[in-house]
């Protein structure tokens, strides 16, 4: 039974899965290559900057699975199900493109965040049009800005998120 109880969630109380300011993380990491990291991107209605996204991710030599949601009807049910596709597949991040939560969308974009949250998985939302309410579903806001002097590439803040290093709130990439 105690064994069970440990198990029971992997998410860390009151803030997100790889949401980390602190000087030291909650747990230690060991080297983690780019290589053994694999990223679900759900894509936008912006298909440049999905495809910009991909291709750095594929640069630094990242797995990336892509769910694109051009042509879709439904585009927030089609992201949504993309999300909870990736945690099945147990990817090490999931990054969502141009979400928009709206009233009418929030309880089931809670619904899908904390079933991410729920198997420890980090989220990271990028360009969010109107992020959830609440902070916990999600370990950053990464915002494409490359003429900013402080733009980090993304890989590298997919990186930082992944291994629960300390990072800003939002990350210009």
């Amino acid at each position: 039974m105690l064994v069970m109880l440990s198990l029971v969630a992997c998410a860390p109380v009151g803030r997100a899965v790889g949401d980390t300011q602190d000087a030291t993380s909650e747990v230690a990491h060991d080297s983690t290559h780019t290589t053994d990291i694999t990223v679900g991107v759900v894509g936008s209605a912006d298909a440049t900057t999905d495809g910009a996204v991909m291709d750095a991710l594929a640069d630094a030599e990242m797995n990336a699975y892509y769910a694109s949601l051009d042509g879709s009807k439904d585009a927030v049910s089609t992201a949504q199900q993309a999300v909870d596709d990736f945690v099945e597949r147990a990817v090490k991040i999931v990054v969502i493109s141009g979400i928009d939560v709206t009233d009418d969308n929030q309880e089931s974009w809670d619904a899908v965040l904390d079933n991410a949250r729920q198997a420890g998985i980090p989220v990271a939302l990028l360009n969010p049009v109107a992020p959830p309410e609440h902070t916990w579903y999600y370990a950053a806001s990464l915002t494409v800005n490359d003429r900013a002097a402080d733009a980090v590439p993304i890989s590298t803040a997919v990186m930082t998120i992944q291994r629960d290093e300390p990072h800003e709130r939002t990350i210009v990439v």
